[in-house]
């Protein structure tokens, strides 16, 4: 509102001042009904505006539970973690058990040194390490006499980018403790075999050789009585759509279960949170309803036909059933443990949904996501959330786009009263002065006269 400020009045009496304010007061009270209008419209925009946040965050999880495909979750488990975890992948895995023995993990090529009195102090001499890695390239290592000790060559080769590791180890197998040098080629399978180091150093406190060595080895398991080569211990394609990761070996003639099954508690924790998302939305419908003489139904939605709306279609969406076929034993969300209560909310009971699962997993999948006789609850309730919150002309996009356009609409009137008032405010102002200015001549003239008058002589005299 722009501001008129009787400073700009020079010269003017009291009692003008109060009337210029008076009027200008008088003139201001229209923009002020404007304003409070747009206060209560941007209330009810932000109101709405909450409420389609709730109803599209429901939106968004909703495709994973509108199709059989959502609602199948695999998993995948295994008698002792322990030797396999692993998982199913829910597009191509079938369900199924799967008996596996694991004989052999798939291994690196390593090599152990002979045992030293310490790991930084005992220098092995200058010289280099060479070995073949698993390409058939022969690689050379440099040790000069700064690293020459078991720690110093361990940095060095883990420096060196040749394919090799090495790590010092403490070893307390013989009377004394010793340190010795472990050496572990990057990878396993025999595909990454190496030939081991040999190593030329001279000028040392004490020697250093290879011990023992070892090669690299494949995993090795029996399934469905053949006994299979894996280069790695990451199985993808032994079973199709499972990934299986070998952690450890089972006993000889002694194979584990690796069971691939619906995964009910996955299912029943998103039917949970489309539930809970349900369940913001009703809320806060129903905290709009709860109206009484001291409301101010200009701060809420109470009674508002676009939340009465949202709620009858949810409300409808989810009493979808499949009454017509008296075959079946899940005919409606009740039987899934889904029920309103008295704040007009739902209910959920995890266990019931859960046991439906178990026990009639087909029906619950054909009463949630429909069949060839059935809408399903799921899709019914998609259809609702994109007629309450859809960019296409959603209940409540429709509602907030009509009062985006009252705000503007109530902006622009306050604007063109804003400038009358300036209009108005000026000419007020000119006529006043004009006024003021003819009154203070009139004073100053009646005072002339009085004195004129005064100033003249007596009668008689």
């Amino acid at each position: 509102m722009p501001g008129i400020s009787l400073d700009t009045i020079s010269n003017l009496s009291p009692e003008f001042q109060k009337a210029f304010g008076a009027a200008i007061q008088a003139e201001k009270k229209p923009i002020e009904q404007l304003e409070e209008r747009r206060t209560v419209v941007e209330s009810k925009v932000n109101l709405l505006t909450d409420l389609a946040a709730k109803v599209d965050s429901l939106k968004q999880i909703l495709p994973a539970v509108g199709t059989p495909f959502g609602l199948r979750e695999l998993s995948l488990t295994t008698d002792d973690e322990k030797i396999i975890t692993g998982s199913a992948d829910k597009s191509t895995a079938d369900k199924g058990k799967h008996s596996i023995e694991v004989v052999q993990l798939a291994g690196s090529a390593s090599a152990l040194s002979n045992p030293l009195a310490d790991k930084t102090d005992t220098k092995i001499g200058t010289g280099y390490i060479t070995f073949t890695n698993k390409l058939g390239e022969t690689k050379e290592i440099f040790i000069d006499d700064d690293n020459s000790t078991l720690e110093g060559v361990a940095s060095v080769i883990n420096s060196s980018g040749t394919g090799l590791k090495a790590t010092v180890i403490n070893d307390n197998s013989g009377d004394e403790p010793s340190f010795r040098l472990l050496l572990r080629a990057e990878g396993v399978g025999t595909q990454s075999d190496v030939q081991f180091p040999e190593f030329y150093f001279s000028g040392g406190e004490e020697e250093i050789y290879l011990e023992s060595t070892r090669e690299a080895s494949n995993a090795i398991i029996k399934y469905q009585g053949f006994e299979i080569q894996s280069p790695t211990n990451e199985l993808k394609d032994l079973i199709p759509g499972a990934t299986l990761n070998l952690k450890g070996i089972t006993d000889p003639g002694k194979p584990l279960t690796v069971s691939i099954e619906q995964d009910i508690p996955k299912t029943v924790t998103k039917m949970k949170d489309v539930v809970e998302k349900i369940n913001q939305v009703f809320s806060f419908i129903q905290s709009q309803n709860k109206l009484d003489e001291k409301t101010d139904t200009s701060k809420t939605l109470g009674g508002d036909y676009g939340i009465r709306l949202a709620e009858d279609r949810l409300r409808n969406a989810l009493q979808q059933n499949s009454l017509g076929d008296p075959s079946k034993q899940i005919k409606s969300i009740g039987d899934l443990g889904v029920q309103f209560n008295k704040q007009g909310t739902l209910t959920f009971d995890e266990k019931k949904f859960q046991s439906a699962l178990e026990s009639n997993f087909e029906e619950v999948v054909s009463l949630m996501t429909g069949d060839e006789n059935t809408r399903g609850v799921m899709p019914a309730i998609i259809n609702a959330v994109n007629s309450i919150s859809g960019s296409g002309g959603g209940i409540l996009t429709n509602q907030l786009q009509n009062y985006n356009s009252q705000i503007q609409s109530i902006d622009k009137n306050i604007n063109t009263k804003e400038k009358q008032l300036e209009r108005r405010a000026e000419t007020l102002k000119n006529q006043l002065a004009s006024a003021q200015g003819a009154l203070n001549s009139m004073k100053s003239q009646s005072a002339y006269f009085q004195s004129s008058i005064g100033s003249l002589p007596a009668a008689g005299n």
